[in-house]
């Protein structure tokens, strides 16, 4: 029941966790020459050389890259780093303040997300600059997370990645030589015109601090804060579509309010808006791209125009595994917007968006491989061989039985000594052919036609190294087949078939580059060759890719994705490329029998 800190502590690339948020700055210090850091305050970064009203955010650190990552011209000329998800303190504030500002040069505006201690700190710091040292400190709070109920307390939301979209449109403002009251004017205007709404599949870990308990397996979290709050609900886990669907519902019923009428106005057909998909932290691009494909076209299917979809860490928390949905609607404002929005920026962490033209404005190309083609496979009328149409179709049936039914041995040994996909790939390729034998599309009656009907199966379906290899394998024996027609018979004989086997798998090799004692599919295929070419039976066959295969466990990787392993890692674990070839050839033997 109990346990140690060292059991539960998570792993991290920091070192002393009471100095990480000084390591992380000062790493951002010496990869960004244009940065400057106060010296008594080193959690202050400031941009060299100040020029405009300056915009000055912040907050606790955790967030990378908001909010330093946005110290850039464009941006923010100061960025306020607290301690790990705490605030930073009133002296650290009027410092930054006061070194971005001048008596010849007041003003500043301070964007601050809607958290109490946040907004405590900068607003005292505001009015220390302004009464004790001259200052004209304007302050936009920034509350556009639609988790949090309109009625509940008198807090209000909390701020998170919509604030971005502040920064850059007020930001750019400032750069275009706009007055501190054109900043503010902007500032508020975009941050009325904010919804965000965030999910996570995960909690988030704080450095130097045990691991949280994690969510349940089945359920995701509606509504998460950065900071990990509790969100809206649990909700029961679902794909990607079903999540932004429960994600952007909640967003569409919030509404906004852009004229402080103190009326919401929902989201509906017509409206006009840019998107943020922003990675919590710990979710991959790959996952950001999927969840914004779905969050577009949930939009666009309300008859709502997205000009923009920004994608990427924006402001993230951590570890959190999780994404957030932010929505700027334009309506009435989008020239103005748009401008703003496109207006250069140093800032690295400012990720451009193109403007989008709708569906309808989406390029597509078609290109038909088979109408490219150089011609039938054949250049003569291929005869199907006697009894050959049955006997093929019990051995690819047996051949994919195989390999779906040792998918997850694949997998697993696969996960061990190469990149895990082993075992999928296969399935895939497995049933493909499965299916273009069940609908007529693979020709079985006539071998050479067979074999290139197998190669585009392959082809199309598996992908990777291994997708590759059999299709050249299976192109090679459509190949050898057309040449292997007995005199004047036109048909194709047992004696072809072992000449197209022979020659497909020495295809492979010379492509591969393996041999034998690579510790790859071809320590199974050659074996097996070399038997065939000596005239032993499918059972002899089946032997020595099986025997050959099993002795991969032992071999040093001289080829493949084993070969970057150490022999220690991958001892003991056979190569899972030599065993599909194994399987394959005992289910073609067990189908036929």
């Amino acid at each position: 029941f109990f346990l140690t800190i060292e059991e539960t502590m998570s792993k991290e690339f920091i070192n002393d966790p009471k100095l990480c948020v000084d390591d992380s700055l000062g790493g951002l210090l010496k990869c960004n020459p244009t940065l400057a850091k106060i010296a008594s305050h080193p959690h202050c970064i400031v941009l060299s050389d100040v020029s405009g009203v300056p915009l000055i955010s912040g907050g606790g650190s955790g967030h990378e890259p908001g909010h330093v990552g946005y110290v850039a011209p464009g941006m923010l000329s100061g960025a306020v780093c607290g301690g790990c998800f705490a605030s930073p303190n009133v002296g650290e504030i009027l410092a930054t303040i006061l070194c971005v500002t001048s008596e010849e040069k007041p003003s500043a505006l301070l964007v601050v997300k809607n958290y109490t201690g946040d907004v405590l700190n900068f607003t005292l710091a505001a009015k220390k600059a302004n009464t004790q040292f001259g200052r004209d400190v304007r302050i936009v709070i920034v509350g556009d997370d639609c988790a949090v109920p309109l009625q509940k307390g008198i807090t209000g939301r909390r701020g998170v990645a919509g604030t971005i979209f502040v920064h850059k449109c007020a930001g750019a403002v400032a750069a275009g030589g706009g007055s501190i009251d054109e900043v503010c004017e902007v500032a508020g205007m975009i941050s009325r015109r904010l919804l965000s709404l965030g999910v996570s599949l995960t909690g988030v870990t704080i450095p130097g601090n045990p691991s949280p308990p994690d969510l349940p397996s089945d359920q995701f979290s509606l509504g998460m804060g950065i900071h990990g709050e509790a969100g809206v609900s649990m909700e029961s886990m679902c794909d990607s579509k079903g999540i932004v669907k429960k994600m952007c519902d909640l967003i569409v019923d919030y509404g906004y309010d852009a004229e402080e009428a103190g009326e919401m106005t929902k989201l509906k057909a017509g409206d006009e808006v840019c998107l943020m998909v922003n990675n919590l932290g710990g979710a991959s691009t790959f996952e950001l791209y999927v969840v914004a494909n779905d969050v577009v076209a949930y939009f666009e299917a309300m008859g709502i125009k997205v000009a923009k979809c920004y994608v990427g860490s924006f402001m993230t928390s951590f570890n959190m595994r999780g994404i957030s949905t932010s929505v700027l609607v334009l309506n009435g404002e989008k020239d103005k917007i748009m401008k703003l929005l496109d207006a250069p920026t140093a800032s690295k962490a400012w990720q451009m968006a193109e403007t989008l033209g709708g569906a309808e404005g989406r390029a597509e190309f078609s290109v038909d491989l088979e109408a490219l083609s150089s011609g039938p496979v054949c250049t003569w009328e291929e005869k199907a061989m006697p009894g050959f149409e049955a006997a093929a179709k019990k051995a690819i049936a047996g051949a994919c039985a195989a390999v779906l039914k040792a998918e997850a041995d694949l997998t697993r040994w696969d996960q061990i000594v190469g990149d895990g996909d082993c075992g999928i790939t296969q399935k895939r390729g497995a049933e493909k052919v499965m299916e273009v034998l069940g609908n007529g599309s693979l020709n079985a009656a006539k071998p050479a036609q067979m074999m290139n009907d197998l190669a585009e199966a392959v082809g199309k379906s598996m992908g990777g190294t291994s997708g590759v290899l059999f299709e050249i394998f299976f192109r090679k024996c459509a190949e050898e087949l057309k040449l292997c027609q007995s005199e004047g018979a036109n048909e194709v004989t047992e004696a072809a078939l072992r000449s197209a086997f022979i020659a497909g798998v020495k295809e492979v090799e010379t492509s591969g580059g393996a041999g034998v004692g690579s510790r790859t599919m071809n320590d199974a295929l050659i074996p097996a060759s070399q038997i065939c070419a000596d005239g032993g039976d499918m059972d002899s066959i089946v032997k020595a890719a099986v025997e050959a295969a099993d002795a991969t466990a032992n071999m040093e990787a001289k080829a493949g994705r084993s070969n970057y392993l150490a022999f220690s890692t991958i001892q003991g674990t056979p190569d899972p490329g030599a065993k599909a070839v194994a399987f394959i050839l005992q289910g073609i033997a067990d189908g036929l029998k």
